[in-house]
């Protein structure tokens, strides 16, 4: 009788931790759905945005899983709501989703620390380029499908947009440990009870 009890018990706060890890996902997309429309400052075809940031809080503090839904999922609506449905849509959601994967990879296998500033600040900004080349990917695919592909317009523009994700690097290199270090306990607390 005692080891059904324990086994339900255990059964039941595993589905608790994934209705509080559903929970924060949630919360974590729609952040990311404001921020990809108010979090991005734009300079004609070029935007300098802290969309990723929601991506990147997630896959840190729960792993690859969750980073790639926030990411697929939040991309996902911004898509609908900027643009709606269309037939390369899925080709600009997976980049945001290939990010939250990789990064939650990294990070849930201890490949990096938070606290190891160095590693910290490399990884990120080579993940923002990562981004800006499967962007770029969306980019051409989009472009040939609706017609209008253009080698200087689709690459012209790929030096200062991989200065824009640097410069995205280095800024989400500063917030992400403070917002860390402010919600992991929190976090990790909450999934725990």
């Amino acid at each position: 009788m005692q080891n059904n009890n324990t086994k339900n018990k255990e059964k039941s706060q595993g589905m608790n931790n994934n209705i509080k890890k559903t929970v924060i996902m949630a919360l974590y997309i729609a952040i990311f759905v404001v921020l990809s429309i108010y979090g991005t400052i734009r300079f004609g075809d070029y935007k300098l945005t802290v969309q990723n940031l929601p991506i990147y809080l997630v896959a840190i503090s729960l792993g690859a899983i969750p980073g790639a839904i926030v990411g697929f999922t939040g991309m996902l609506l911004n898509q609908m709501i900027t643009y709606g449905f269309q037939a390369t849509t899925l080709f600009w959601v997976l980049p945001q989703t290939i990010l939250g994967a990789i990064c939650g990879y990294i990070f849930e296998n201890d490949y990096v620390k938070v606290s190891s500033t160095k590693k910290f600040f490399v990884t990120i900004i080579a993940l923002q380029i990562v981004v800006t080349f499967l962007n770029t990917i969306a980019s051409v695919v989009d472009a040939l499908i609706y017609g209008y592909f253009n080698f200087f317009i689709v690459f012209g523009p790929l030096i200062i947009r991989l200065m824009l994700s640097i410069m995205t690097g280095v800024i989400l290199c500063i917030i992400i440990p403070i917002i860390i270090k402010r919600t992991k306990k929190y976090i990790d607390s909450m999934i725990k009870s």
